[in-house]
């Protein structure tokens, strides 16, 4: 098991790898916490960005969701997509999803900044035991699965074929909030940490 329940002892002999016991650690620990923190707050400053711009510009959103839902250009393509244009759901269905996505960016931006407030906490020293990691990982989860859903989403409606530049950007996302939850979840950040 990664998490140890054992706050680490600061000061002490030196180990075999000639450091004091425990103040590497707890030094590790520091930079990455704040690096999570910084991290969090980012993600949670651009989706909400993104959530603002969908809410600012909702027309030109609800008219790419429409041509998503719709497949609009691969009905007019004689080649593209002639096997899945079945798929193709009526345009009044736009507004309503871009809705949905504009609620749950709003929710996910809430859960990443709750999470990022409580990274700042450890970083700094104060006491968060490891209900800071539970709920950042609820964060990245939820964040995770945003861009989950855009990605099956898509590649339902074959949006791959005509809109390759928001793909990359669902993929960008999706790789963020792995890579943002393996780093939360090292064990020289969670190690230490008291169950309260």
């Amino acid at each position: 098991m990664a998490v140890t329940t054992n706050p680490p002892v600061l000061g002490g002999a030196p180990t075999a790898s000639g450091r004091a016991d425990g103040r590497s650690d707890l030094a590790v620990r520091s930079r990455l916490a704040a690096l999570n923190a910084f991290l969090l707050s980012c993600l949670s400053l651009w989706l909400g960005l993104v959530a603002l711009n969908n809410i600012d510009d909702f027309g030109t959103n609800q008219d790419l969701i429409s041509r998503m839902l719709t497949m609009r250009e691969l009905k007019e393509s004689p080649v593209n997509g002639n096997g899945l244009e079945w798929r193709a759901m009526p345009d009044s269905l736009a507004g309503p999803t871009l809705i949905g996505v504009i609620v749950y960016e709003v929710l996910i931006v809430a859960l990443l900044a709750w999470a990022a407030a409580g990274q700042w906490r450890r970083a700094l020293g104060r006491p968060a035991g490891m209900a800071v990691t539970r709920r950042t990982n609820i964060a990245l989860g939820a964040f995770a699965g945003l861009f989950v859903l855009f990605l099956c989403g898509g590649m339902f409606f074959c949006y791959w074929i005509y809109i390759g530049a928001a793909q990359q950007v669902h993929f960008t996302g999706l790789i963020l909030g792995l890579l943002t939850a393996l780093l939360v979840n090292l064990p020289s950040v969670t190690g230490a940490q008291k169950e309260q």
